[in-house]
């Protein structure tokens, strides 16, 4: 299927007058995301266009109904389908918010509603897709703050933080700085969560979205006690010693060398005594096998199997061998396989799909 917008504004337009009305932040209680929601789709309004064919033309007036009825959030949902899908698997337009503001428009339709929001479904997710395979659009600075601010204001603003709280893992009797590796979304609940009175928190990633937008959330908090440091593991900076760091999620995305390369790095960057906390699970390796299954991988979020990272046989198993191998005194190791019925990773909101897999916690010291 080719995509309805096209890398041109010679033909039609993205955004019309009927777009430009943004009648659904109106009377925002976020006007700071709703200049952003503005902003975003003047800026696309300067790249993007539709062809000059009828259904270029249906396209241009349903996309600018769209952004006509749009909620501020938008920008929330635009963000993890493009950057941070591998932890928002499931990303969907809140129809409940669109279709208040379409009867507050009083908007004549000729479409019954569930056919309108089939559309705006998949103008939505061929923008993001485009997008995505943009490589100078996806990776512009400006583009990227705009989405990462976003990101920001809205976590400030609401509190929501739909993630595990890492906070649960952090000594409380750290009095040496903690350095969070591959931090990724979570580090928004950590600064959140951070005491004024503890030591150092150090926000590791490489990713320009989430650099930006951890900065930003930094800022809005006032902390002065947390560091956000552009890294790439296993490489990176060993800097003053740790008192603890974190490892959350994150080593199954490293081959088996790698990951022994980053244990390395690791006990030379602790303080003697200094403890590595990891928490991983093999999820990903287990959805990648069920996706060999052409109905289990079709009922999968769209794009989310692009996301997963192969890892060998037997990853936690060989994980623990290789913490003590290194070195480390291992204190506390706990692993358990886990079974659910979630529709957290379906393309269809209800529908269940069953998962299966392990999940370790490994408490080490140097």
């Amino acid at each position: 299927m080719s995509s309805p917008f096209i890398k041109s504004t010679d033909q039609l337009s993205l955004v019309t007058d009927v777009g430009r009305r943004f009648l659904g932040l109106e009377h925002t209680k976020s006007p700071e995301l709703a200049d952003r929601v503005q902003s975003v789709f003047r800026y696309l309004n300067g790249k993007l266009g539709f062809p000059d064919t009828t259904m270029g033309r249906q396209n241009q007036e349903m996309f600018n109904l769209l952004i006509r009825t749009v909620y501020p959030e938008i920008l929330i949902d635009l963000a993890d389908l493009l950057y941070v899908q591998h932890e928002r698997p499931a990303v969907f337009l809140n129809f409940e918010h669109i279709h208040i503001n379409l009867r507050k428009d009083r908007t004549a339709l000729s479409q019954e509603l569930e056919q309108v929001d089939e559309n705006f479904s998949i103008l939505f997710r061929e923008l993001a897709s485009l997008i995505k395979k943009d490589p100078i659009l996806y990776n512009n600075p400006e583009w990227v703050t705009l989405l990462s601010e976003s990101y920001s204001f809205y976590l400030s603003q609401t509190g929501n933080f739909p993630w595990d709280n890492p906070m649960e893992l952090v000594p409380h009797d750290l009095d040496a700085p903690l350095m969070d590796v591959a931090t990724g979304l979570a580090g928004f609940r950590l600064i959140h969560d951070w005491p004024n009175d503890f030591p150092r928190l150090i926000l590791a990633d490489n990713m320009p979205f989430i650099i930006k937008g951890l900065i930003h959330f930094v800022k809005l908090s006032g902390k002065e006690n947390i560091e956000v440091l552009n890294v790439d593991f296993p490489d990176g900076p060993l800097g003053k010693p740790y008192g603890c760091i974190l490892v959350n999620k994150f080593l199954h995305h490293l081959q088996r060398t790698e990951r022994q390369q980053f244990l390395r790095w690791a006990a030379e960057a602790l303080e003697p005594g200094g403890s590595l906390l990891i928490l991983d699970t093999d999820l990903e390796c287990q959805i990648l096998k069920r996706a060999r299954n052409p109905e289990y991988r079709n009922k999968l979020t769209h794009g989310y199997v692009d996301t997963l990272v192969e890892i060998e046989e037997k990853f936690c198993e060989t994980l623990i061998q290789d913490v003590r191998k290194i070195g480390f005194d291992v204190s506390h190791f706990d692993f358990h396989e886990y079974e659910d019925e979630t529709d957290a990773y379906s393309q269809f909101p209800g529908e269940n799909l069953s998962i299966k897999f392990v999940g370790l916690e490994i408490i080490a010291t140097r």
